[in-house]
C-alpha cells in the first residue's frame, strides 16, 4: 500500500500538477529607442575582458564579458564617437554609445582587455565596434550603427550571470 502511494505521488510530482506549470522564463527586455542607464549599487569596480560580436536573424548582437560583478552603464545615441580623454575622433559612424563603471587594466596599468580596439563586422546593421576607452573606472565602447539617414535602430539590453555579461542586441532596420 506505502509503495502504491509513493508511486501515486512521485508521478504527481513529476507531472507538476501538485504545483502547477514550471514558472516561465523571465521575459525579454523591451527594445528602447533612447537612452538608458542601470544602476548597480554592489558594483564596486569590475573588469570588462572581452567583447564579442554576432548576427542573428533580426537583430546584431554585441556580449560584453565581466569580470566581477555587473557594471553600472549608460547607453546612449550620438553622431559620432569620440576618444575618452582625449576627445579624438573614433573612425566609424555614429550610434550607441555605452560606458561602464568599470576598468580593462589592472592596479599596475596591464590590460585585461583582449576583445577589438576597432572592428568592422560589416553586419546588416551593426557596422562597427570600437574600445573609446579605459579612463578613470569607465570604460567605453561605440557601435556604429546604419539604418537610414535619421534613424535609429532599437536596442535592447541583458545582464546575464554565469558568466558575467551584458549583452546588446540592435535591431535590424
Amino acid at each position: 500500500m506505502l509503495r502504491r502511494f509513493l508511486a501515486g505521488l512521485s508521478a504527481l510530482l513529476l507531472s507538476g500538477s501538485l504545483f502547477g506549470p514550471p514558472a516561465p522564463a523571465s521575459a525579454a527586455p523591451t527594445w528602447l529607442a533612447s537612452a538608458s542607464a542601470w544602476t548597480n549599487p554592489l558594483g564596486g569596480q569590475p573588469r570588462i575582458t572581452n567583447l564579442r560580436y554576432a548576427t542573428h536573424a533580426g537583430f546584431d548582437r554585441v556580449v560584453i564579458d565581466v569580470q566581477g560583478r555587473l557594471p553600472s552603464y549608460n547607453a546612449r545615441y550620438v553622431a559620432r564617437h569620440v576618444r575618452d580623454g582625449s576627445g579624438a575622433r573614433v573612425p566609424i559612424r555614429g550610434g550607441l554609445a555605452l560606458t561602464f563603471q568599470a576598468d580593462a587594466h589592472t592596479s599596475t596599468g596591464t590590460s585585461t582587455y583582449v576583445g577589438p580596439r576597432l572592428a568592422r563586422p560589416g553586419y546588416p546593421t551593426l557596422k562597427a565596434v570600437a574600445l573609446t576607452g579605459d579612463f578613470e573606472g569607465v570604460v567605453g565602447f561605440g557601435l556604429g550603427l546604419s539604418c537610414g539617414e535619421g534613424t535609429r535602430p532599437p536596442y535592447r539590453i541583458w545582464r546575464l550571470h554565469e558568466p558575467q555579461r551584458i549583452v546588446v542586441d540592435v535591431r535590424r532596420c
